[in-house]
């Protein structure tokens, strides 16, 4: 039998000031992968949108986790 998969987005903001540019919690981010693993989901691609001043407005996470 086929396993199926349900898919989880996330949009994470990151921080950007006007002339600091782009600031990212790293540590925010493990506690909020933790949070999702531990109901099951993981992690299956992280990557960057709306790029500006050489960094990235947010980070978009992929997650999956089987359908019981």
């Amino acid at each position: 039998m086929r396993l199926k998969w349900e898919y989880k987005t996330l949009k994470i903001l990151t921080d950007v000031g006007f002339f600091s540019g782009t600031d990212f919690d790293a540590v925010r981010l493990a506690e909020l992968l933790n949070g999702h693993g531990a109901e099951g989901w993981e992690l299956v691609s992280v990557f960057d949108i709306e790029k500006v001043q050489r960094g990235s407005k947010f980070v978009v996470v992929v997650m999956k986790r089987p359908v019981e």
